[in-house]
């Protein structure tokens, strides 16, 4: 009798299309996210890494469970998951100055103001408002890279201060791709510490300077997409190298996107 050894066969990569010649990408042949094989996972995962935030175009609705084993194959899942349901508005009567609210219109990365902060975060659009809605994304590492010297010098040893004394350094460099990049959430940003490990704060003038100036650099970055919104899309971000802002919606109309996280590694 003989026996023939079957040759495993021979995976489909996931195709895909740059959203911006620095980061994003939308991958086009992904059926159903829900039956991924490992293949696919493992090509994911370096997906995101080398492009920051990848898009999915929704085939079917994930339930929140779908939702959570997924996210558990990227990473450790973080708990709790959230239900983002505008109507928000900018808070300009906030008693303590320190937390904006609907700080999701800000330049930011979600969970900032933990001691770990999340990594990755997976996004699903349930329902979108007749009238659309998107989700703006910047490259931090960009941003960092066409800062000029003299900010770069300045800032290598600021801290930023968040909720609950919270510190991260304004700059550092990405864990898997050793790029030097920036940390920041100007929703969730309290001060600023002049050296990481200090109590020294920089002068509330000064400090509003540098977050407006960082406002205003990621506003226009080369690197900025705007994603509009489909029911069942899916969206997979880097936390640590790209920042993030919704749009405002009017207070009659309703977005529900479902986010998860996985646990931070780097800090």
């Amino acid at each position: 009798m003989k026996f023939f050894n079957k040759k495993p066969p021979i995976e489909t990569p996931l195709v895909y299309q740059k959203l911006n010649p620095h980061i994003g990408i939308v991958i086009e042949n992904l059926k159903d996210i829900t039956k991924i094989k490992a293949f696919h996972k493992e090509q994911l995962k370096s997906l995101v890494r080398e492009h920051s935030v990848v898009v999915i175009k929704g085939k079917r609705s994930w339930t929140e469970d779908e939702q959570k084993r997924f996210t558990n194959q990227l990473g450790k899942l973080e708990l709790p998951v959230i239900y983002s349901i505008p109507p928000v508005q900018l808070d300009t009567n906030s008693t303590n100055g320190k937390v904006k609210k609907g700080s999701g219109l800000f330049w930011h990365s979600d969970n900032s103001y933990q001691e770990n902060p999340s990594y990755l975060s997976v996004f699903q659009m349930i329902e979108i408002p007749a009238s659309g809605t998107k989700t703006s994304f910047v490259s931090l590492i960009n941003f960092y890279k066409n800062l000029p010297d003299q900010d770069k010098l300045l800032w290598r040893d600021y801290g930023v201060v968040y909720r609950d004394n919270v510190v991260h350094p304004l700059l550092w460099k990405h864990p898997f791709n050793g790029k030097y990049t920036a940390y920041f959430d100007i929703g969730f940003s309290t001060d600023i510490r002049t050296h990481f490990f200090d109590n020294e704060i920089l002068p509330i003038k000064k400090s509003n300077q540098v977050f407006n100036y960082i406002n205003d650099r990621l506003s226009n970055e080369a690197s900025l997409i705007e994603h509009n919104w489909e029911e069942g899309d899916i969206v997979i971000l880097d936390n640590y190298a790209v920042a993030h802002r919704a749009d405002l919606l009017m207070e009659q109309e309703k977005r529900i996107l479902l986010r998860m996280t996985t646990e931070g590694i780097y800090f």
